[in-house]
């Protein structure tokens, strides 16, 4: 299979994710994936970044912020309540840091 064919099959399945997902959030998840696809088949050194500035107009690593920072905005006072936490909650960000799990060690073989 040669690679522009490969890269066409991903951009066409993420079309259709894009396109069954009624989540309007995730929708942009699938356009950020669909325009970085596409400008990493085309040498681009940051695709990510580029792709999720176009969507959203921020830097990949401000997104979170800014959506800690708009619901802050829109519940005041009532933001720690509804939404628990900092405001602008490292910890509670719902990714795991990169080494928090590790692999099974391998099994050896009782032969």
């Amino acid at each position: 299979m040669s690679e522009i064919s490969l890269v066409r099959r991903i951009l066409l399945r993420l079309e259709q994710a894009e396109a069954r997902e009624l989540n309007p959030h995730f929708q942009d998840d699938y356009r950020i994936a669909w325009i970085a696809v596409l400008r990493a088949s085309r040498g681009e050194t940051e695709p990510l970044v580029s792709a999720t500035y176009t969507v959203l107009g921020l830097h990949p690593d401000k997104v979170w912020p800014a959506i800690v920072a708009r619901r802050h905005a829109q519940t005041g006072r009532h933001y720690e309540a509804i939404f628990g936490g900092d405001l602008y909650p490292e910890a509670s960000s719902p990714k795991k840091p990169v080494r928090s799990v590790r692999p099974d060690p391998p099994k050896e073989n009782s032969a």
